[in-house]
């Protein structure tokens, strides 16, 4: 648990607007890298086309956090903190705790033939359950009036106290996002990729901690634990019940979190309950597409809006579809009860069963990886014709729907 200083404390305060110029960014990609090692992100985070509002964001957000890291060595006589588990705190009261996942390595196998990749990951910290509505609620609730992309109309701008609110957030709702289910202490869901970044991007401000989604690969190893069978308690399916939700009937509906056992590591819920949105975009063979056979921090960064890969199943779905390994790619279809055009940035208007899980990598990323991270640049539907009708298929058989 946090136990702030009170000079720790006045630097989370929500001060004024910090203006910051804009640099030129003179590389025209981010090598992102740890120890020397530079990470498997593929395509190349390019520098060539960022939007100037959201590169000046990322500068007054990664400043807060290298000053609230200098500020907490200091009260640990200069030597950096621990890296243990932890508990957050949001300025709304809202608390969340974060496990420690060690560095380390696992056999990354999907289901096509020849994807097998030898993968590393370098340390980081994740969400020990899934984000609920009580962190989520004062993210997608605001009163500033915005656009549809979330970014505060011109005529408010000048009225706007601090950086915190010029964070693009969602605009509201058609109907209630928890398609009558419980809210309280329940999983924030139907968040689209888009929401969950700048969600991200939002707690990051008010924390000093960075925070965004975790990739499918430090996913799947967190959920493993450790486990080389098909789920992380093993591959007896008669213990599955001891640690997820799954096999629901139309009635019936998503739990709060750590209701059943948690994994060898501490996080509950990574099978079921409800399916949780990764950074990578959905591709086949995964071994195809990087190319090689060992892959270290890897990340397939979105070039469409379509599809993404979510992870875990939920509490509908049978527990086949719950495994360590399983692939739930995004959908358009997962909006169809949308009636604007374009439809929403924000919202899964038929999906209340996808949710999402946050991770701290123990390395402070660049402003520049910051940026990419929150902002994925495919924002935007567009023509959903152009995922094709082998897509479209593949997702079919994956469908998440309000009623089945």
């Amino acid at each position: 648990m946090i136990n702030l200083s009170q000079s720790s404390k006045e630097f989370l305060s929500i001060g004024a607007t910090a203006v910051i110029a804009v640099s030129a960014l003179a590389p025209q990609s981010v090598n992102a890298s740890d120890g020397g090692i530079k990470a498997d992100i593929k395509p190349a985070l390019a520098n060539d086309d960022v939007d100037e509002e959201q590169i000046r964001l990322a500068q007054v957000i990664h400043k807060r956090i290298t000053d609230y890291q200098e500020i907490k060595n200091k009260t640990n006589a200069n030597k950096p903190q621990p890296f243990a588990a932890y508990q957050d705190k949001l300025i709304s009261g809202a608390k969340f705790e974060m496990l420690p996942v060690k560095g380390g390595s696992f056999t990354w196998k999907g289901q096509a033939e020849g994807d097998t990749l030898e993968v590393t990951l370098s340390p980081f910290w994740m969400g020990k359950a899934e984000v609920t509505w009580d962190e989520y609620d004062p993210f997608m609730n605001n009163e500033i009036p915005r656009q549809k992309d979330g970014q505060v109309l011109e005529f408010a701008r000048a009225h706007i106290k601090n950086d915190l609110d010029f964070i693009a957030r969602p605009t509201p709702p058609y109907h209630p996002m928890t398609f009558g289910m419980k809210r309280d202490g329940h999983p924030a869901i139907s968040m689209t990729q888009h929401a969950a970044n700048k969600y991200c991007q939002w707690i990051s401000y008010q924390t000093g901690h960075f925070y965004r989604l975790p990739t499918e690969a430090e996913w799947e190893y967190a959920c493993r634990a450790g486990s080389k069978a098909d789920y992380s308690w093993g591959d007896k399916p008669e213990l599955a019940e001891k640690y997820a939700w799954f096999g629901g009937d139309a009635a019936s509906q998503y739990n709060k979190p750590g209701e059943k056992k948690p994994n060898a590591w501490g996080f509950v819920d990574m099978h079921g309950n409800v399916l949780e949105m990764t950074l990578d975009q959905y591709v086949p063979n995964r071994r195809d597409y990087f190319g090689k056979d060992k892959v270290h921090n890897p990340w397939i960064k979105a070039i469409n809006p379509y599809p993404h890969v979510t992870k875990g199943g939920y509490w509908k779905h049978e527990l086949e579809k719950l495994s360590a390994a399983g692939r739930i790619p995004t959908s358009p279809d997962w909006k169809k009860l949308d009636p604007q055009e374009p439809k929403s940035l924000w919202y899964f208007t038929n999906s209340p069963g996808i949710g999402i899980r946050l991770v701290r990598p123990e390395k402070i990323p660049t402003v520049e990886e910051m940026y990419h991270y929150w902002n994925s640049g495919v924002e935007e539907d567009g023509d959903t014709a152009a995922y094709g009708s082998d897509f479209r298929a593949e997702s079919k058989t994956h469908d998440i729907k309000e009623t089945e």
